[in-house]
Formats: structure tokens, C-alpha cells, sequence
């Protein structure tokens, strides 16, 4: 059997599924916020390092064609590359099966498919970078010594794990696992340069990400630093529970317990030293972060990568299983009924964000569908042209339409408001509040030009979103005049609501507000 070639029609009939998701979703609340990060560049945000602004830049064609297809064709090329590298790290522990069979698993999770394979976040090229650099940690650990080309692989993962700081900083844990293999299986490579130079090579990829924080007073280390303080508070139970449950849906049920069940085993067909690091650069990452939700809310998705090495030791496992001749298939049969959950997952997410009559958040009127995730990828172009309406009843096409701002207080909704309303509109979309609220904002605000003191402001407050007019000097000094309440339909019945508000010119300096 060609396992090569079906690993190839497997990561085609992803990527053609991929795309569909793609046409037929509006961006998330992430993903329109990311796209913030290709416009202008920076060497660091306030929320993550570059890399992901620079595949939006790329994907795009520097912008030139830039539209919910195109941002988020980074995320799927990096998921077809990533499922092929998972294939080559399977060939190389257990054979072109084994390769398959990771191949597969990985393409069975959500993580992968979707979360970091679809959605263009910094998942996505750092799963790239994540699973090369298991490729290599294969090839190392599999001399007891340090060859001319162990010497070379070393460097190289230097090389690829810097790179993959560029896209979260938790790629570090790679490192930690490499140093804990060296610590406690192999201390003689500690004498040999090559250590100290792969790590140098990393930290050169680092020195943007410092020299920008340090100009910034270190906020996104302070930032990270205050999701994950387990000083502050006590213990949260609710966080641990969902963070688990998290770990498991986003893994995808089928294959975690599919993972649980070749580990209780053991039987890798393998060698130990490559078992070992792969366990090394997995549990710690799942460990601590697990550890730290009993004390903070975190997101599952971040132990995603995690999750990769589990993969590669439970397809080892499965591909040196003897299985009588007439038993035999493409693959085991949880692998299968995994990626037909996935499957039926994707198409029930099209379906419920597309055609779900009305909502599954609130029905309070003031905050219609609160909670409700499917609205975050649904409705923001029909909303569009109905702004655009009340906008040219109030202003015509006069010029002081060119003067005119969108205003909101929180980076959701702000970067929907500013992808689907302000850039077709030609109009410019300002955050006002701490920079915990408002994120990159801080720095948009200002790098998006002079704004005039008598600029005519429009706030708009969608209901699953709601929040109070924020107390501001804009509204202590200016009388919110209530426009419009636009009524959202899906599948025949209200979803939501968007209130919009105009405020007065020339009650109030903006400049002061901004700075």
C-alpha cells in the first residue's frame, strides 16, 4: 500500500474542506484582530510576537488582495505542510504506515483542522515550526553522541525553534524539553558548543520581540505574565474542569482516548531515547499549563502543540500492532470514526453559524445573543450596507463624511467593526480605553494618523456584545444622540441587534482623548 500517497489525498481532501469552511464562515473575533498585525508591521504586539501579521501579509499579497479567503489561507497552508511533517516525523520513528497514521490523527483533531489548520492564528505557522523541530529532535536523539551531523540538526533546530518564537513564545518549551533530556539521559552533550550555539541562534530570533518590549515597558510580558499569576486568587476548580474538557474536545474525544490508551501500553516500537524526548517536549507544556488553570482561566488550545508528540508515539504504536492480514485497513477503526466526528463537527459549525434560526445565546432584548460563539463568524457583511445607509442619511456625500470615526471600547468588536464597517466604508475605527481593553489598539490609534479635534464620532454597540456607554471624556463632554437599532436576522428569526449612536461635533478634543 502506497502509504505516501494516500497521506497526499488525505492532506488534499483536508485542505478542499479547509477551504470550504473558509468560504463559507466570516472571520472570528481573533482573526480579524491578527489581521490588524499586517498593517502597518511591527517587530512585536501588544498580545503575541509577529509571524502571523507576516503570513497575513504574505497570503495576501501584501494586501493587495485582501479579503476573509486570503487571511486565512496562511493558516491553511501551514495546516497542509504541518500534516505532511507529521507524516515525515511517523516515517522516520516507524515507517511510511506509522507516517500515514499520524498524518491522520492529526488531521482528525480540531487543534489541527480547525483551531490552528483553518482559523489564521499564530497556531498556525508555529505548528509548522513546532513539528519540524520534532522531526529534528527525532534525528538527534537517535545517536547516543554528537556527530558532524547531529552537530548540523542541532543548529538547525536552533534555527526552527527561534523561528517558531516568532510565532508564540511558548515554543520555548521545545528547548525545555531538549534540556531536560540532556539533564537527566545524555549530561556529555553539555560539554559540546553546539548546544550553546543552537540556543544563541534562538535568542537572535528573540531580540526583536525584547528590544520592542523594553521600548514598550515590557507590556506583553506583563500582559502573559498576569493570565498565568497563580499568586493572585485561589484555587478554581470550574477553570481546572473546563480547561480539561477543553484539551479533550479540541484534541477531539475519540483520538484523546485513543492517545491514553497506546501510552497505558507502552509498546512503541521504538527507541527509547526518541520516546523519551518526545514525552519531554509533550507532558511538561501539558503539566504546567493543566496545573496553572486550577488557579487562572486559560485556553485550551494552548497545550495544542503539546498534543503532537502524543500523536506521533500513539500512530508508532498502532503501526507496529500485528493485525491479522483479512483485519487490516487503511487505518484502525477509532482513527476513521475520529475523522468522521470531524468531519460531521464542520459541517454542523457551517450549518449552525449560517442557517441556526435566531441564536443560541440570550434572549434578553438589550443583550440578544450574548455567549453566542456562532455570531462572532456570522453577520458582520450583511451589517455593512445597512450602516452605510445611516451613515449617508446623516452626512449625504458631503466632505465631512472624510472626517467622520467609528468609536468603541473593546478590541472585540473592534476589529469586526473595523474590517466589515470602517475599511469598506473608507471610514477609520478608534478604541478608546486601558490598554488592557483596547490591546494593539493603543498603538493603532496613533499610527493611523493625525486625527482632526472636531471629528464626528459613531459608536456601534452590537447586543451580543453589549456595554454601556463607557464613561470617557467624549461622552462626559459630548450628548450621544441614539441613531438607529438594526434588527439581525438568522434563519427567520431575530440573532442579535446593533445599537448606533452619533455623537455631536466639536464638544470635545480628541487628541486629548487618545493621548
Amino acid at each position: 500500500m502506497n502509504h505516501r500517497r494516500n497521506t497526499l489525498l488525505l492532506i488534499l481532501a483536508a485542505t478542499v474542506i479547509r477551504l470550504l469552511v473558509a468560504l463559507t464562515t466570516e472571520l472570528g473575533n481573533d482573526e480579524v484582530y491578527y489581521r490588524l498585525y499586517a498593517d502597518p508591521l511591527q517587530w512585536n504586539y501588544f498580545d503575541h510576537p509577529p509571524m502571523v501579521g507576516w503570513l497575513i501579509r504574505l497570503t495576501t499579497l501584501n494586501l493587495w488582495i485582501d479579503n476573509g479567503l486570503t487571511i486565512r489561507l496562511g493558516a491553511i497552508s501551514c495546516g497542509a505542510w504541518a500534516t505532511w511533517l507529521m507524516y515525515a516525523c511517523g516515517k522516520r520513528l516507524s515507517g511510511a504506515y506509522a507516517g500515514f497514521l499520524a498524518a491522520a490523527l492529526y488531521t482528525a483533531t480540531i487543534y489541527g483542522s480547525i483551531i490552528a489548520g483553518t482559523f489564521i492564528l499564530p497556531d498556525s505557522p508555529q505548528m509548522v515550526c513546532w513539528i519540524t523541530a520534532l522531526y529534528l529532535l527525532i534525528k538527534i536523539t537517535a545517536s547516543k553522541t554528537i556527530t558532524t551531523k547531529t552537530s548540523k540538526d542541532i543548529l538547525w533546530f536552533g534555527l526552527v525553534t527561534g523561528i517558531g518564537m516568532l510565532c508564540k513564545i511558548h515554543t520555548i518549551f521545545l528547548w525545555l524539553g531538549l534540556g531536560l533530556y540532556v539533564i537527566i539521559y545524555n549530561r556529555t552533550w553539555l560539554s559540546h558548543w553546539v548546544l550553546y550555539a543552537a540556543a544563541g541562534i534562538t535568542l537572535l530570533f528573540i531580540l526583536p520581540i525584547i528590544i520592542w518590549n523594553i521600548q514598550n515597558n515590557f507590556v506583553t510580558f506583563f500582559f502573559h505574565g498576569k493570565r498565568v499569576n497563580v499568586a493572585e486568587g485561589g484555587l478554581h476548580f470550574d477553570s481546572l474542569f473546563t480547561f480539561i474538557g477543553g484539551q479533550i474536545l479540541y484534541c477531539n474525544p475519540i483520538i484523546f482516548f485513543t492517545i491514553l490508551y497506546a501510552l497505558w501500553h507502552r509498546h512503541f516500537g521504538i527507541k527509547q531515547a526518541q520516546k523519551k524526548i518526545l514525552l519531554l517536549v509533550s507532558l511538561p507544556l501539558i503539566f504546567i499549563a493543566t496545573g496553572v488553570s486550577l488557579f487562572k482561566d486559560l485556553l485550551p488550545h494552548w497545550t495544542g502543540p503539546a498534543f503532537a508528540s502524543l500523536l506521533l508515539l500513539t500512530a508508532a504504536y498502532f503501526a507496529g500492532k500485528k493485525m491479522p492480514a483479512f483485519k487490516r485497513r487503511l487505518m484502525p477503526l477509532s482513527f476513521s470514526i475520529a475523522n468522521g466526528l470531524l468531519l460531521l463537527i464542520v459541517v454542523a459549525g457551517i450549518v449552525l453559524i449560517n442557517f441556526l434560526p435566531g441564536t443560541l445565546g440570550k434572549q434578553d432584548v438589550l443583550k440578544k445573543g450574548e455567549d453566542d460563539f456562532t455570531l462572532d463568524m456570522y453577520g458582520w457583511r450583511k451589517f455593512a450596507p445597512v450602516f452605510d445607509s445611516i451613515y449617508h442619511s446623516t452626512h449625504g456625500k458631503t466632505e465631512a463624511r472624510n472626517q467622520a470615526l467609528i468609536v468603541t471600547n473593546k478590541w472585540f468588536p473592534a476589529a469586526h467593526i473595523d474590517f466589515y464597517v470602517g475599511r469598506p466604508l473608507n471610514l477609520q475605527t478608534v478604541a478608546l480605553g486601558p490598554i488592557e481593553d483596547i490591546h494593539q489598539y493603543h498603538w493603532l490609534n496613533q499610527q493611523r494618523g493625525q486625527l482632526p479635534d472636531s471629528t464626528e464620532l459613531y459608536m456601534i454597540i452590537p447586543s451580543n456584545y453589549y456595554a454601556e456607554l463607557y464613561k470617557s471624556s467624549i461622552v462626559k463632554n459630548s450628548l450621544p444622540l441614539h441613531i438607529d437599532t438594526i434588527v439581525q436576522n438568522r434563519g427567520g428569526k431575530e440573532a442579535r441587534r446593533f445599537y448606533v449612536y452619533r455623537f455631536k461635533k466639536d464638544r470635545y478634543n480628541l487628541k486629548e482623548v487618545l493621548h
